[in-house]
């Protein structure tokens, strides 16, 4: 498979994440978070959780991981079992986890009710696109590893700062015109693919104390060179590699749906790495925060 054709089902599974009513999914409920009988041996369905337990440093407790954990690169090391919303079961069951956890839509469900017929421990942890709900997911996934409630307090108090920091900013700015941000995901044949309300892009926007100008519409969409010219975004961020996929910087730039905004004009298109951007994992708070500096730019 061709680096160029792997990129693309990775973006397109990070479209996947980032929508969650795209398909049918069964959300995390209430006991998601209790500690599992056995974490010993996880598989991981999420890039977001990968990237938790590498932080918690318990990544000895991983035998696989899904396509969309793609950091740190240690990553690489493990098997991988499909995506996370496409598991196979019997990739699964062959490495002989006692536990799968994953973030809340992974699938299919037929896959997940199958793997949990043969009495697999499943636990999915619950999203929510905010600061707060980063860190609800780092102390859900500690939680199910077991640790204690002075331990996860400590966690928790580590991040005060970073959220602290994000809503002080956009408290700042609440009565202040926020900065008028499009996400892109690529150019796919020529029309720019952007984010709408309802996804993990428009979350990171508002935590970014910006607005989306394409939060008239939910998901994913083609939007035309008029609604680009009309919506007119002042920002517009772009996962890296859907920039590399759509030529790179200067082709973004020169295309009439970019070069005929003010970002587009002014030179504002930024590249960020994709996991980071709509993951939601740790890496997250810090995009946003560095956002929200790119968009005080005058």
């Amino acid at each position: 498979m061709s680096v160029a054709v792997r990129a693309l089902i990775t973006l397109l599974c990070l479209l996947s994440q980032s929508h969650g009513q795209a398909i049918t999914k069964e959300p995390a409920d209430e006991m998601s978070c209790r500690p599992a009988l056995d974490a010993s041996r996880i598989v991981v369905a999420g890039g977001s959780i990968t990237e938790i337990l590498f932080m918690l440093g318990d990544a000895d407790k991983i035998v696989a991981v899904d396509r969309t954990s793609n950091f740190p690169p240690e990553v690489s090391r493990f098997p991988v079992v499909g995506y996370v919303r496409a598991l196979s079961a019997e990739g699964v069951l062959s490495l002989g986890p006692s536990l799968v956890l994953g973030e809340d839509d992974m699938g299919p469900l037929e896959v997940v009710s199958q793997l949990e017929s043969t009495g697999v421990e499943i636990r999915r942890v619950p999203e929510e696109h905010s600061a707060a709900g980063i860190v609800e997911k780092i102390i859900c996934v500690a939680s199910v590893l077991g640790y204690d409630g002075e331990k996860l307090a400590q966690i928790r108090e580590s991040f005060d700062d970073s959220v602290d920091q994000i809503t002080s900013l956009n408290d700042a700015k609440a009565t202040a015109p926020k900065p008028r941000v499009a996400i892109i995901m690529a150019l796919r044949d020529g029309v720019p693919f952007a984010a709408g309300s309802d996804t993990s892009a428009d979350g990171l926007i508002e935590m970014a104390g910006a607005h989306n100008v394409f939060a008239s519409f939910e998901g994913w969409k083609p939007v035309s060179l008029e609604v680009m010219i009309s919506s007119d975004p002042a920002f517009i961020v772009m996962p890296q590699r859907g920039m590399a996929m759509s030529g790179g910087l200067d082709a973004v730039l020169a295309h009439p749906s970019v070069r005929t905004t003010t970002a587009g004009q002014k030179g504002r298109v930024i590249a960020v790495d994709g996991m980071t951007l709509l993951g939601f994992g740790p890496r997250t708070l810090q995009a946003a925060l560095d956002l929200q500096k790119e968009f005080d730019t005058p």
